[in-house]
């Protein structure tokens, strides 16, 4: 994903922090606004929450149902759909490929009528390792 091309595309000025903060979010699997923060001292709290926001309204990165200290987000990439398990136990966040459920979801919202601009599912539970 190029957030460059994206930026530009949607008219928003593209600049050597928003780059530098999309490459970080794209190398994390799952991080949250703090995570960002504390790699970036030098940016402002406020310039880190304003493009976290312009890239969730860009839908080049999407909110996670899983943070329990605050919000949780990942890159969102085309055409690979997936969710995320929440261990209760010990806090492990495990991915599964969910384009079939993602079908369904879409099937259902076109049938009633019904836009989705964006859509998360949280799954909690207890991992193999700590029922084990």
């Amino acid at each position: 994903m190029n957030i460059e091309n994206i930026l530009k595309e949607h008219k928003k000025n593209v600049t050597p922090e928003r780059i530098q903060l999309f490459e970080s979010m794209d190398a994390k699997h799952i991080f949250s606004a703090s995570d960002i923060e504390g790699e970036f001292p030098n940016f402002s709290r406020a310039s880190i929450f304003r493009t976290l926001k312009l890239f969730l309204e860009l839908g080049v990165v999407r909110r996670l149902p899983l943070g329990e200290n605050g919000d949780m987000y990942e890159v969102e990439h085309e055409h690979h759909h997936h969710e995320h398990m929440k261990c209760q136990s010990c806090g492990d966040i495990l991915s599964f490929e969910s384009d079939g459920i993602c079908k369904k979801i879409f099937e259902a919202a076109k049938k009633q009528g019904f836009r989705i601009s964006e859509h998360s599912l949280g799954i909690f539970g207890t991992c193999k390792k700590c029922i084990s």
